[in-house]
């Protein structure tokens, strides 16, 4: 592979495992910030909340305000814009200061995820492209566990607000080595209600429909699924920090999922992911009443291989599903990815351990509905052709 291909790709993806990681910083620090700030800690959920709220609008405004300034300025000054913002959050003082700047600094990271998959289809294509998008999934699966990794690791030797300020920095050398290295694309000038029209068209596809509900409970179960483990094991902080980090093994598998489609098919592919988080769920019922360490570490791999799998899955289906309104549609996804996401937390603190892996179940189940309906609806459309 050519040395073009390899930094873009090294760029996009440690910029994707950088943005993800700011969704899940909150998750093992609810007490820490809700301690520092002498607030109640489901206010700190709910200052979490808005970031994830913001984080989608932003991803529906950069998506489309990429094609009137480019893909890669969108990107870049994004990443600067999220320094500035992941600063603000450090310096919060009360709850309303950390719901604003924390859901400021949300839709400034909105800038990256739907733009970095359009820039990847405008710059490579083929198995290129495949693969890109694989890193990139992969990246956001990785910031899954290592953002929690991160600020837990960091609150422990310091105060939750080096947490901020760390990622200030991070962003801020992203910025620079973005603006150096990133190629620029060409710019289409598509009007707003032409963005607006198409939008419209892609919701009236019942395919697309079908995808769509499956996208709004995927990184929202993700969510749901470690938010319940860390308040069932605050006691086992060493089975729980070992838990999370076994889980990275299960990210590796979206590098596979090109190949897996390719040898069996997009539909065998996304009910092999929704079979694996079935299995996770069934282990972590079973770690709930056996306690056996081996039960719920399993389950953590299986879930976030689950997760994994089915995440670049979607992202495949949607993206050939939706042709020339590709951009609108991967806007659409990751929307509704992170909208979802918005109200696990929220659902998730009300429930008993117990309680969230039904409800995970639940979720899986009309994955699998959701994926009968995909196969049914492409399998009469072959009939009639």
């Amino acid at each position: 592979m050519n040395q073009h291909f390899i930094r873009t790709s090294a760029v996009l993806v440690v910029m994707a495992v950088m943005v993800a990681c700011n969704i899940y910083t909150f998750v093992p620090i609810y007490g820490n910030i809700a301690s520092s700030l002498s607030i109640t800690q489901s206010e700190a959920v709910m200052a979490g909340t808005s970031f994830i709220f913001f984080y989608a609008c932003g991803l529906l405004t950069f998506a489309n305000a990429a094609d009137h300034f480019g893909k890669k300025r969108i990107l870049v000054w994004g990443m600067l814009a999220s320094a500035v913002t992941s600063a603000f959050v450090g310096f919060s003082v009360d709850f309303w200061s950390l719901f604003f700047t924390r859901g400021l600094q949300g839709f400034c990271l909105g800038s990256f995820a739907p733009v970095a998959f359009s820039y990847t289809y405008d710059l490579f294509t083929g198995k290129k492209r495949t693969l890109l998008l694989a890193f990139i999934n992969s990246g956001f699966l990785f910031a899954g566990i290592l953002g929690q990794l991160l600020s837990e690791g960091i609150t422990q030797f310091s105060d939750w607000t080096i947490v901020f300020f760390f990622f200030a920095v991070v962003y801020a050398s992203l910025f620079l080595v973005g603006n150096q290295t990133l190629p620029p694309t060409k710019i289409r000038s598509v009007s707003p209600s032409q963005q607006v029209a198409a939008i419209v068209k892609l919701l009236k596809r019942k395919e697309l429909l079908y995808c769509y509900g499956i996208v709004f409970t995927l990184l929202a179960s993700f969510i749901a699924y470690y938010d319940s483990l860390t308040r069932y094991l605050s006691g086992e902080p060493d089975l729980l920090f070992f838990t999370r980090a076994v889980g990275l093994i299960g990210a590796g598998l979206s590098l596979f999922t090109g190949r897996l489609i390719e040898d069996m098919g997009i539909y065998k592919t996304l009910f092999i992911g929704v079979c694996l988080s079935i299995v996770s769920v069934a282990a972590a019922f079973l770690y709930a009443y056996m306690n056996a360490p081996f039960t719920i570490i399993l389950s953590s791999i299986l879930f976030v291989s689950a997760i994994s799998l089915l995440i670049p899955t979607v992202i495949t289906l949607i993206g050939d599903m939706s042709g020339e309104g590709r951009s609108q549609a991967l806007s659409l996804y990751s929307f509704l990815l992170l909208g979802g996401t918005s109200v696990a937390p929220l659902v998730i603190m009300q429930l008993t351990y117990v309680q969230s892996l039904l409800l995970l179940l639940g979720c899986f189940f009309f994955h699998a509905w959701m994926g009968c309906l995909l196969y049914m609806g492409r399998r009469r459309w072959e009939a009639g052709n």
